[in-house]
């Protein structure tokens, strides 16, 4: 008897497992087998899926287990795993272009967009070494032309008068004691002098105006500033009557006969530039006109966030 109940009871699981197993398969080919349900629009539907969990599959509409309708998924969209479709709306406003993959050789042209900058080595800066006033300038205004040696303007400075008149008074005492008896004397009087004129030239005070003062002993109220160079005047920072401060940039005079023109290169594209490159220069305003030119410097930084060199 005790037998029998087992035997029963083995059986009774047997039959259990074999059922278990039987609708288990029914409900995964009920996912793997597609519905084969054709939309109006002749379009295949294979199955569908929840819209937040992929992996949830039916083989019929309704609901997800979130509560959310059902999406159905077309013949035509359902791909291998890891291939992305994008619709064409999106692909053209990505602006995304294919092209099929041929053998031949890298291009090793180059277009970028240049500036046109002055000649640094043809650049300086006008200043003076005494604080003062402006008391006229002969050049007031940006864009005027200057010559080498024009004035530019005058600097009345108490600071350039003590100067001058302590000169003067040197000059007066070398004079008192040229006679003397007294070797030391003499040499301190001419000593006087000589640190005198030294401390007008460290003030930029030309030599033809030092010697002017000792010919004349007539002391000058104001310093009168020369263009260097031949040029274009850049920048003006001043006015008439402004004070001013000793090292302050009072002009900004540039040769314009040269120019340089810079361009920024790609980090990726440097390799394909080296000094003595050709170049072929086309300007917006002057359509149809080519102008040729090689790389002469290429700056030896990379900027962080363009990540672009410059070349010259």
């Amino acid at each position: 008897m005790k037998n029998k109940i087992i035997l029963y009871v083995i059986i009774g699981i047997v039959v259990i497992a074999a059922g278990i197993y039987f609708f288990s398969t029914i409900g995964n080919s009920s996912q793997i087998t597609t519905a084969q349900t054709t939309t109006k629009e002749g379009r295949k539907i294979l199955y569908w899926r929840a819209p937040m969990n992929p992996t949830e599959i039916y083989n019929h509409p309704g609901k997800s287990k979130m509560g959310m309708d059902l999406v159905p998924v077309y013949a035509n969209e359902g791909g291998a795993a890891g291939f992305v479709k994008i619709d064409p709306v999106i692909v053209q406003d990505m602006n995304v272009q294919t092209n099929t993959v041929i053998d031949s050789e890298l291009s090793s042209r180059v277009v970028t967009n240049g500036v046109l900058k002055t000649n640094e080595t043809e650049d300086y800066i006008v200043t003076t070494r005494v604080n003062g006033w402006v008391q006229k300038l002969y050049v007031d205004y940006t864009g005027e032309k200057v010559s080498k040696g024009e004035k530019l303007m005058d600097i009345y400075s108490p600071e350039l008068v003590a100067a001058e008149q302590e000169l003067l008074t040197a000059l007066s005492y070398q004079k008192s004691v040229d006679k003397s008896n007294v070797g030391d004397v003499i040499n301190s009087g001419n000593e006087l002098v000589k640190n005198a004129e030294r401390k007008l030239q460290l003030l930029e005070i030309p030599e033809s105006e030092i010697q002017r003062i000792e010919r004349t002993k007539e002391v000058k109220t104001y310093i009168t500033l020369y263009a260097q160079y031949s040029g274009t005047v850049i920048q003006k920072n001043i006015l008439e009557g402004q004070k001013i401060m000793a090292g302050q940039p009072l002009m900004h005079i540039s040769n314009l006969s040269t120019l340089w023109l810079t361009a920024d290169i790609y980090e990726y594209e440097l390799s394909k530039i080296e000094l003595g490159s050709a170049a072929k220069i086309r300007f917006n305003y002057f359509p149809g006109k080519v102008y040729d030119g090689r790389i002469s410097f290429i700056y030896p930084t990379i900027d962080s966030k363009s990540r672009t060199a410059t070349v010259r």
